[in-house]
């Protein structure tokens, strides 16, 4: 675990490999709401072979300083700090669902070291169900449980479920409730035919909280974008579907002008 200061609060994050070349471009993974570093675990292993690979913590999740934020604009400028005291002049941000609204907000405000973004389980507006929002507050378990069927493939295997629930069940209920909150005032519809960034999109066919049709929303408005789709995924695609995920992006990278590869 490693940790760097950031605007006076440590933030919490895993690198693959080691040493980080600040030239070379790197994939900088944003995980979604309740989350942390180690959803992106399969990528930090899989593929930092050809890639500098960085997964950090969003503030008050995982290894990073309480608290948590309630908007994605602020969550954006963690990220910004956080890329900015790595010294990364060339970044990829790959976000899922809260993490892809992230990302898409700053490709609609890029920094100089922007060059590409991956939505995962993404889209222009997310609407939060009431019975997420308020069942959080009012029966936090309950509304645990209904998350973890709607965030993973019917066909999941029962340790992924209780691994899933058991990271749920141990964020603090007010800190998943702001990140929803995050996620149900994120409504970037009208302006998202403005993203100029390269832009990979990717969805589970089996997503039921950002069903395909919002990536294919995504997909129509965005310039010159890439959709994939990966079967036998739900919300948390890179984590149920692990490999397959691993090769589309691989594939994306390959189509970026410029080196994009780690030497």
């Amino acid at each position: 675990m490693r940790q760097i200061l950031v605007n006076g609060r440590r933030i919490g994050y895993e690198v693959r490999p080691e040493t980080l070349d600040e030239a070379a471009l790197t994939l900088v993974m944003i995980h979604g709401s309740g989350g942390h570093k180690a959803d992106w675990g399969a990528q930090l292993e899989g593929l930092s072979n050809g890639h500098a690979v960085v997964a950090l913590d969003l503030p008050g999740h995982g290894d990073s300083d309480p608290p948590g934020e309630q908007n994605v604009a602020a969550y954006a400028e963690w990220v910004t700090g956080f890329v900015e005291a790595l010294g990364l002049s060339r970044v990829m941000l790959v976000g899922c669902s809260l993490g892809s609204a992230t990302a898409l907000w700053l490709a609609l405000h890029p920094r100089p070291w922007l060059r590409a973004v991956g939505l995962v389980g993404a889209g222009a507006r997310l609407k939060v169900h009431p019975a997420f929002l308020d069942g959080f507050l009012k029966d936090s378990q309950a509304a645990i449980g209904m998350l973890v069927e709607y965030a993973l493939f019917q066909g999941s295997t029962d340790s992924l479920r209780q691994t899933i629930r058991s990271q749920f069940l141990g964020c603090p209920v007010e800190l998943l409730h702001g990140d929803f909150t995050a996620c149900n005032e994120f409504d970037v519809m009208e302006r998202v035919g403005s993203v100029e960034l390269p832009t990979w999109i990717v969805v589970g066919a089996e997503d039921r909280l950002t069903p395909p049709k919002y990536s294919a929303f995504l997909h129509d408005r965005i310039p010159g974008s890439r959709l994939d789709m990966i079967p036998g995924a739900g919300h948390l695609v890179m984590i149920e579907k692990p490999d397959a995920f691993n090769s589309l992006l691989r594939g994306f990278l390959a189509t970026l002008p410029g080196p994009s590869h780690a030497p």
